[in-house]
């Protein structure tokens, strides 16, 4: 059942991220062409392969001429977390054929995905005939070198802290332990927020009546005070200069006529201060953000480490940060020795150790770093601060137990996703107000609130509804639900060999196969059916998304999983990002930011719904900073 617009939609996702430059082809011995001449017979023809990925099994099938040439492909990893895995594989795949080797670089947040399709690349050139040595690497030269200010991290936060320190005429360094820039930044950030910029002066009408103090107590008020107003002022009052700071480094925005999300559009607040980077969209675009940055950072004298990994910092008699240890591709050793070192190696919400024990459940969909800076930080003396806040941000199915060729997420059942129809939860309670899903943030925090797992539940004559183009309002985020016409019962029938769709002819057989207590679905079930009779919510769901009760089956539950983007603390920081101990004295010499930066949320789980936040936090507190760290490095 794959339309032409997913199919476009594959390639426009391929496009995207090779031409933002997240990953590039290796040359080594995993190329075809190089071990071509050396094979005895080369069997052209397609053939398939599969390797245990991070949720299930991904399948690749490559066709080779008699050259040994890689002449097309296809990847099946429908198991996938689907906002990071299944967005990464056509990248993968899309490497694999270009550079004619199964040997590329992983896409960072989707490695065991990305190595899956490796795997089962070379497992289908074996088939063809061809046979690759390992390559043998030769561990090079220690090195040892002196800077004023240190970067660990090149993510926008890691970034922008070289631009501020470079500005402030400090020497600097920045190691990076991917083959590039961005970090999430690259998938997810469309850009910062600012109030009272330029931009939005010109603008005018409404998006110049914003104002700083405005945010600030917004803020302060959302997180119920327990964020740190010192940080949370300096952050917003410095945005509107941070716009100016990175357009001196090359970039350029601006500001949307509308809201992206349908629960902004009556709060001006929540998006008129968003700036979107111009060189952010949805299709392909030619460089990122971070690829700007990056260039401009080098040609000004940054000095620039990729597949460099830190991995202790350095300290003097005094307890003074010196610099650190890192360990570079060839296994050799680099010793940066620096008068002050800035982290921003982007959270732990890649570390599922991390994220259980402070989230307190395993249910949360998983991107981004493993807490190298947060620990490395707390080694020196900073202290741990604000370990449960975090970036979740919307929902998707949960990955196949079964995979098919049909990958439900990109298809046009993603209307059931995105449709403020009825939620339950594992023990069968419905629990709260479904037009959540307006909201990305709120999608999210609602979900959590029964630890990350939920199910959407409808019966036939909604799908029925559905297949004809009776739906609900949809979230239009991330470029819209998927309108092509489709038969949503046959869709729903494919989610159950799946094993991520449950059915019941009956709401007790429903009960039973999704491991719920039958009385309580019924109960609940009952209750939502009158209140889309009378019109009249318990939770407040408006009148006109309360159309399709839950009474014809047979009955459908979608199991839905939440997805987290990233941790947004871990070390307590002052206002200029220093790293702070339990009694909120500086550890001297080291700064932290970005995602590894506690204190501007509040140690609140529930992200705050206003556009832009964490990317503004990265920008700004990254170029806030660098900044301290050099003046601090030159005795400013």
């Amino acid at each position: 059942m794959k339309s032409k617009r997913n199919f476009i939609i594959s390639i426009l996702l391929v496009l995207l991220m090779v031409l933002s430059g997240c990953t590039s082809a290796s040359q080594n011995t995993g190329s075809v062409e190089s071990n071509a001449g050396a094979q005895t017979q080369i069997k052209a023809g397609t053939y398939t392969a599969e390797e245990q990925g991070y949720g299930g099994t991904v399948k690749v099938t490559l066709t080779v001429d008699e050259n040994g040439k890689i002449t097309n492909g296809e990847v099946n990893a429908t198991t996938e977390t689907e906002k990071i895995g299944q967005l990464a594989a056509p990248t993968v795949l899309g490497n694999i054929i270009e550079s004619n080797s199964y040997d590329v670089e992983a896409i960072s947040g989707a490695t065991l995905t990305s190595k899956a399709i490796m795997s089962a690349s070379k497992k289908a050139l074996e088939q063809a005939g061809l046979h690759f040595e390992e390559e043998k690497v030769t561990k090079g030269e220690d090195e040892e070198i002196s800077v004023d200010v240190a970067v660990v991290g090149g993510g926008l936060s890691g970034l922008t802290a070289a631009g501020g320190a470079l500005e402030t005429g400090a020497k600097v360094i920045l190691v990076e332990k991917t083959n590039n820039v961005g970090g999430i930044s690259k998938f997810f950030s469309g850009g910062p927020f600012a109030v009272e910029s330029q931009l939005q002066k010109e603008a005018g009408g409404k998006y110049a009546e914003l104002t700083r103090g405005q945010l600030i107590r917004t803020l302060n008020d959302y997180s119920h005070y327990i964020n740190y107003a010192p940080l949370t002022k300096n952050i917003v009052e410095n945005s509107a200069e941070t716009i100016e700071f990175l357009e001196k480094w090359g970039l350029s925005f601006h500001v949307n006529p509308e809201s992206p999300q349908l629960a902004h559009r009556d709060d001006d607040l929540k998006w008129r201060m968003y700036h979107w980077f111009d060189t952010f969209s949805y299709e392909p675009t030619e460089v990122s953000a971070s690829d700007v940055l990056r260039d401009n950072l080098v040609s000004k004298g940054l000095d620039l480490r990729l597949e460099t990994t830190a991995l202790q910092l350095l300290k003097d008699d005094k307890g003074n940060v010196t610099g650190f240890t890192a360990e570079k591709k060839d296994g050799s050793k680099l010793t940066v020795h620096a008068k002050a070192v800035v982290l921003g190696t982007g959270g732990f919400a890649g570390n599922p150790e991390m994220m259980k024990e402070y989230f307190h459940t395993s249910d949360i969909s998983m991107w981004g770093e493993g807490g190298s800076g947060v620990k490395m930080a707390w080694d020196a003396g900073a202290a741990k601060w604000d370990l449960q806040s975090s970036l979740l941000h919307g929902a998707g199915m949960v990955n196949p137990v079964n995979p098919t060729e049909v990958s439900l997420a990109f298809s046009p059942f993603n209307q059931i996703v995105r449709s403020p129809l009825l939620w339950i939860d594992r023990s069968g309670n419905r629990f709260g107000n479904e037009e959540a899903v307006y909201d990305t943030a709120y999608t999210s925090n609602l979900g959590y609130s029964v630890g990350g797992i939920y199910y959407i539940v409808v019966d036939t004559d909604t799908l029925n509804a559905y297949s004809e183009g009776k739906h609900l309002i949809t979230d239009p985020a991330v470029g819209g639900a998927n309108f092509d016409p489709a038969d949503f019962v046959e869709l729903a029938e494919e989610g159950v060999k799946q094993g991520i769709i449950y059915k019941g002819n009956t709401l007790e057989e429903l009960a039973v196969a999704a491991d719920m207590d039958a009385e309580k679905l019924i109960d609940n079930i009952n209750s939502y059916n009158a209140a889309c009779e009378s019109k009249d919510d318990v939770y407040g769901k408006s009148p006109e998304n309360l159309e399709y009760p839950v009474k014809n089956g047979p009955f459908y539950a979608v199991k839905m999983q939440i997805s987290n983007l990233g941790t947004l603390g871990g070390v307590r920081v002052s206002e200029k990002l220093e790293a702070l101990n339990e009694g909120l004295k500086p550890v001297p010499g080291l700064y932290v930011v970005g995602n590894d930066a506690g204190g501007f949320y509040g140690n609140i789980t529930s992200y705050p719904p206003y556009e832009g936040l964490a990317t503004g936090f990265a920008v700004n507190s990254g170029k806030i900073g660098g900044r301290a760290a050099a003046e601090f490095a030159l005795g400013k």
